[in-house]
């Protein structure tokens, strides 16, 4: 009999009757060690081992209740067992169910924690590939499996996420330049209380902690709780998920408060009722993630349901979003072009005369970087390819990362882009100034 499992990218729900006891242990009786980090669109990529594989790429996300293997190369290699089949639904537009198996009596190590008898879950799905979605090889995500052993440090300024023994922690962690505010762990995942003002009223949010989600905010509309839309919004693509592209529309609120800070004009995204139809909002009003997490150094205490943090360097950076109004993927990693994915109407990228469906060929006239995604024989996740062209200029390249944050930059930055359309092999030239719709 199949089980049935809701994904939800990003940001997770599960329903799951069986679980294999699992837990992580550090080597040789140490009390904590620590792991460097790539930070990718606002995400925390780990280095994670499969049952004694090269180091891969994981997503760390707070969302998610279990490890997910979302790479078919990555399957393959892994030496993983199906399992039991699974029916999977998720976030996005498109009603389908996806292929889907749990794999038991795996071992995973990250840094040096191991455990010996994890359950992960596989995604068969095609089109659900996070590395073209982010441009570097990412392998799958990994969440509550990890952070439930032990205290976990994200210090997004030194790019280093710490693991303590929760004993160890206690008796030895300086905690004076630390806030702390509690936390509820419902379905293995982390939920805040949070006092905000929308409309200029008061209002408390029950929010899931997602450091899966790249955005500050997102909202569900709830008129009995007076969550309402603010007036200046746009529509907008807020995102991929497992059941195809997730829209809705992008705004701001006045203020969120954590402790005794408060973050102000925070961009805030309403997803559409059609995007959120699998999700189960009964008990939160919606998700707080990386836009805002990554302005603290953030400590999580399952045991103990306690979330520490305090601000870093980032705090006082405006709260941007993608002010191109253009949505990139890189379809295959080996050949150096980008595909638009989504144009926002009314956005620069739209008046210039982008498309869905063109390919990118350079950006501010650096040539489109490739990336490696069989890493099982190679130590490295990308290299950078110069190349020298007839006009004898060599060309530097631009990772689509690169290129993510290149759109979020400040208001006035000039963008030329050359692409081509179809089978048009022509080349067309795109120019604009980021600008600020909301």
């Amino acid at each position: 009999m199949k089980k049935k499992l809701f994904l939800l990218f990003f940001g997770f729900v599960f329903w799951f009757q069986f679980c294999e006891a699992q837990s992580f242990e550090i080597e040789n009786g140490k009390d904590k060690f620590s792991v460097y980090f790539k930070h990718i669109g606002n995400l925390i990529i780990l280095p994670i081992s499969i049952n004694g594989s090269v180091p891969l790429n994981f997503l760390l996300d707070t969302g998610s209740p279990y490890t997910i293997i979302t790479n078919l190369n990555a399957i393959r290699h892994f030496e993983l067992k199906k399992g039991n089949s699974i029916t999977v639904s998720g976030l996005g537009r498109d009603i389908q169910n996806i292929e889907a198996y749990l794999s038991t009596g795996n071992s995973l190590t990250i840094g040096k924690a191991a455990s010996e008898k994890s359950e992960i879950i596989l995604i068969y799905e095609q089109g659900f590939d996070l590395s073209g979605r982010f441009g570097i090889p990412i392998y799958g995500i990994i969440g509550h499996d990890i952070l439930k052993d032990f205290i976990t440090e994200i210090n997004y300024s030194r790019k280093k996420v710490t693991f303590y023994e929760p004993d160890y922690f206690h008796k030895k962690k300086n905690l004076k330049k630390f806030e702390s505010v509690p936390i509820e762990v419902r379905g293995k995942k982390p939920y805040l209380n949070l006092a905000s003002k929308i409309n200029e009223q008061e209002i408390r949010l029950d929010l899931l902690i997602d450091s899966g989600s790249s955005d500050a905010l997102w909202l569900f509309e709830k008129n009995e709780e007076n969550i309402f839309i603010p007036s200046e919004f746009i529509e907008d693509y807020l995102g991929y998920g497992l059941n195809g592209e997730i829209h809705g529309k992008k705004t701001r609120i006045s203020d969120l408060k954590i402790g005794s800070y408060h973050l102000e004009n925070l961009t805030t995204s309403f997803p559409d009722s059609i995007s959120i139809s699998n999700v189960v909002r009964k008990n939160r009003n919606g998700t707080i993630g990386s836009e805002v997490l990554r302005r603290f150094t953030t400590i999580y205490d399952y045991q103990n349901k306690t979330f520490y943090f305090k601000k870093n360097k980032y705090f006082k950076q405006d709260f941007h979003y993608n002010l191109a109004g253009l949505e990139l993927y890189q379809p295959y990693p080996d050949l150096p072009y980008l595909e638009v994915a989504y144009v926002r109407k009314n956005s620069p990228a739209y008046f210039a005369g982008l498309k869905k469906g063109d390919a990118i060929r350079y950006v501010n006239e650096k040539k489109i970087n490739t990336f490696l995604v069989n890493q099982f024989e190679d130590k490295y996740s990308a290299y950078q390819d110069n190349t020298i062209y007839p006009d004898t200029k060599k060309r530097e390249s631009i990772t689509l990362p690169e290129i993510i944050e290149l759109f979020k930059s400040e208001v006035g930055r000039k963008i030329n882009i050359v692409y081509t359309r179809g089978e048009n092999k022509e080349e067309r030239h795109a120019k604009f100034v980021l600008e600020k719709s909301i």
